[in-house]
């Protein structure tokens, strides 16, 4: 059966999620070197033609008759991908891309569960290529990646303007090889810090974490929406309600999204009946997606989990199920790309990704660029950006959402840069009084991961010293929340 399959996860590639058969029967598109002969008949080859496009015949043969060397096969080429590529930069919409032949076979090959990489998922967040989440257990968790790092080189490459599809294609590679990136995230001086991670076989699971609580709320993760998320999640449902579980937190936070239909399917395992998602199209070629009677599993006081990396596919769940009023939605604001994108292959096994459609909340909400906002809304850490260069400016989002500037790789306040363990900090300092050196103790439980807390009335502080300690007892508020939440209704 030929179908198009949409996606609507393109703001984010999965190291660890890549979908096999991606699309069957899509429409192919000439490649732009065939249209010569054709392009002249109509006229195209006029700079005064209507669209403008004959201007790329001129310079391709002012090039050809003038470049002071002779243009090649491979040459040719890259300037008929670059000419694609600068099209499709025009439009303005990040999403809107193109795929040379080897990103693309990245995308569509199958990998049964299992390829070589590094365990992370990369999304390009503030024209940026960022760490979305890494895997537990994986090379890149391991090497200490986290969620928000900027990767602004692989290899050596810097990412500035890489394509989304291209830095994948980078990153993954044969277990046992080693990749390295240079990572940036706040308290690191601008040019970043190298890790070099030795790639392995990743495990592909859409379920992550799942288990019944003590106080009988159940608690599962997804990390996207591949072809068997549904399956996964409904069979964990199942098993919940047999271990008598009385509520459920479902967690989306740090998820891409994935496949429309993924989504569509799991929604419907809460929603009984009515839309689930609105897709709309630029030629009115629209289509709702409904809730199927009979595929609906759990019907027990819920929470849903999301932050700002909660996007896509997860967008459209949250959304459903906050429509359909049949879970609370906790945390903080989502991503916000409701855009829907088609893949094209072209005739040279290349490829272009096109948004085509948007998609609407089940009422109809328009979120993209907005994003879900939470009915219960709590705000966790913080969100950098990397300009690249030496003491340029990055952007920052505090506590409570304004946005603000800072020097990268430079204190924000004090008197003096302080280096520690060989790299310099861009989020302490120190400053100098009546001829001393003073670090403020905040600051010297950045640098040594440390958590302290003082206690006025007998004057102490209290220090918990290691890094495994520290992790135990990190809190989670959005989590507390929904726990305390769920505790009240099940009461």
């Amino acid at each position: 059966m030929e179908r198009s399959t949409r996606t609507v996860t393109i703001i984010t590639a999965a190291l660890i999620l890549i979908t096999a058969g991606f699309i069957v029967g899509m429409v192919t598109l000439p490649h732009i070197g065939l249209l010569d002969n054709k392009a002249r008949a109509l006229g195209y080859d006029s700079p005064t033609a209507t669209n403008n496009f004959g201007l790329l015949y001129e310079v391709r043969d002012l090039l050809e008759d003038n470049f002071v060397e002779d243009i090649n096969k491979d040459t040719q080429q890259e300037m008929v991908y670059g000419a694609i590529r600068g099209m499709l930069r025009a439009l303005d919409d990040q999403y809107t891309r193109f795929m040379d032949p080897k990103a693309y076979k990245n995308m569509t090959i199958e990998t049964k569960g299992k390829f070589g990489g590094v365990g992370i998922l990369i999304g390009i967040r503030r024209n940026q290529l960022t760490v979305i989440s890494p895997l537990e257990d994986t090379p890149a968790f391991k090497a200490g990646l986290k969620a928000g790092d900027i990767i602004i080189k692989v290899d050596g490459a810097s990412t500035e303007d890489m394509a989304l599809d291209d830095a994948v294609a980078r990153i993954r590679g044969d277990a046992g090889d080693e990749v390295v990136l240079t990572i940036w995230r706040r308290g690191l001086d601008a040019t970043g810090k190298d890790v070099s991670i030795v790639r392995d076989v990743i495990q592909l699971k859409s379920v992550t974490k799942s288990k019944v609580r003590d106080d009988g709320i159940a608690y599962i993760e997804l990390n996207g929406f591949s072809r068997t998320t549904a399956d996964d999640l409904k069979q964990n449902l199942i098993d919940f309600k047999k271990k008598g579980a009385k509520a459920l937190i479902l967690d989306l936070r740090y998820n891409p999204g994935g496949l429309l239909d993924a989504s569509v399917d799991v929604s419907n395992l809460f929603i009984d009946e009515g839309p689930i998602v609105h897709r709309e199209g630029r030629n009115k070629d629209n289509r709702t997606y409904y809730a199927q009677s009979g595929k609906k599993i759990w019907d027990k006081p819920m929470v849903v989990l999301v932050n700002e990396f909660s996007a896509s596919a997860s967008e459209i769940v949250s959304g459903a199920l906050q429509d359909h009023g049949v879970a609370t939605i906790i945390g903080d604001t989502t991503f916000g790309k409701g855009l829907v994108q088609t893949v094209y292959p072209l005739t040279d096994n290349s490829a272009v990704l096109i948004t085509t459609d948007k998609y609407l909340t089940a009422k109809r909400r328009d979120i993209n660029k907005k994003g879900i906002v939470p009915d219960i809304v709590i705000k966790v850490g913080e969100v950098d950006g990397h300009d690249g260069g030496e003491g340029g400016e990055g952007m920052a989002v505090d506590k409570v959402g304004k946005v603000g500037k800072f020097p990268v790789g430079k204190p924000e306040r004090g008197d003096g840069a302080i280096i520690f363990n060989g790299l310099p900090r861009a989020d302490v300092a120190f400053y100098e009084f009546q001829g001393k050196k003073f670090v403020e103790v905040d600051d010297v439980s950045k640098m040594f991961d440390v958590a302290m807390s003082y206690d006025k009335n007998t004057n102490t502080l209290d220090i918990e010293q290691t890094i495994e300690d520290l992790k135990d007892a990190e809190s989670d508020p959005q989590m507390d929340k929904a726990v305390e939440f769920l505790l009240d209704k099940i009461k």
